[in-house]
């Protein structure tokens, strides 16, 4: 197979490395966890244009794993235990 043929696996669908980021993004705060998100980010525009990808269809990528995240991060705040009142 040629390499034009040849195309990485989307990493918003990569759902160990979405949870690993979820999870640590889940313990930092404010420009801590910002700091972290743009590093990270660069890292990955970085790793997806290695892999043959135009800038702007990287940072489209790179968008659709923040969304992947958030997702992450909203689906653990929503299956945290929360105590049931009774009247």
């Amino acid at each position: 197979m040629s390499p034009e043929k040849v195309r990485a696996f989307p990493i918003d669908r990569q759902l160990f490395l979405v949870k690993e980021v979820a999870a640590k993004l889940d313990t930092l705060h404010g420009e801590t966890a910002a700091s972290f998100w743009r590093a990270k980010a660069a890292e990955l525009l970085d790793l997806v244009v290695r892999s043959g990808r135009d800038r702007s269809a990287a940072g489209d990528e790179v968008r659709r794993f923040f969304l992947a995240v958030q997702k992450e991060l909203l689906a653990g705040a929503t299956s945290e235990v929360t105590p049931v009142l009774s009247a």
